[in-house]
């Protein structure tokens, strides 16, 4: 049996994963296109929701984006109604983090469209495969949550 010439290519983890990234973006699409908010600002309103009251700086840091980005999409969701800035406790120049009443009620619309689009993602896996391929991504990552442990020094890691 010969190969396909392409199979090269799809060997390249790179290429795997922004094909896994067209994927996402279709399903997320198609699934929740029509409430007007982007992957990233689900990000946000998601965050928020976990742990209200997160300075914007913190934002940015625990969701990966330069301050001046979350600071625009930021600025987008709170237009839009769904969060609000408030003077920080901690800090004098800091601006906490929250959800609008409104923000609450798109929360709570947009929850089982979440779930969904996990289930569709991760549909052609089983049960075993599924829990082995999110603890990869969160060790390929390096993100600490239920997947993956906090980062071990390499002389130590047992894996």
């Amino acid at each position: 049996m010969s190969r396909h010439p392409l199979t090269p290519l799809y060997d390249m983890p790179a290429h795997l994963i922004r094909r896994a990234h067209q994927q996402v973006t279709q399903v997320f699409e198609r699934e929740m296109g029509y409430l007007g908010i982007t992957a990233s600002q689900l990000g946000v309103l998601i965050a928020a929701h976990l742990q209200p009251g997160l300075q914007q700086r913190e934002l940015a840091g625990t969701l990966h984006f330069d301050e001046a980005t979350l600071g625009g999409m930021v600025g987008r969701l709170e237009v839009q109604g769904y969060i609000e800035r408030r003077s920080s406790s901690r800090s004098t120049r800091g601006r906490e983090i929250y959800l609008t009443a409104e923000g609450r009620r798109l929360y709570a619309k947009i929850e089982p469209h979440v779930r969904n689009i996990q289930r569709e993602l991760l549909a052609r896996l089983s049960a075993r495969e599924q829990k082995e391929f999110l603890r990869l991504l969160s060790k390929l990552i390096d993100a600490e949550n239920s997947h993956h442990p906090a980062t071990v020094p390499h002389d130590k890691e047992t894996s």
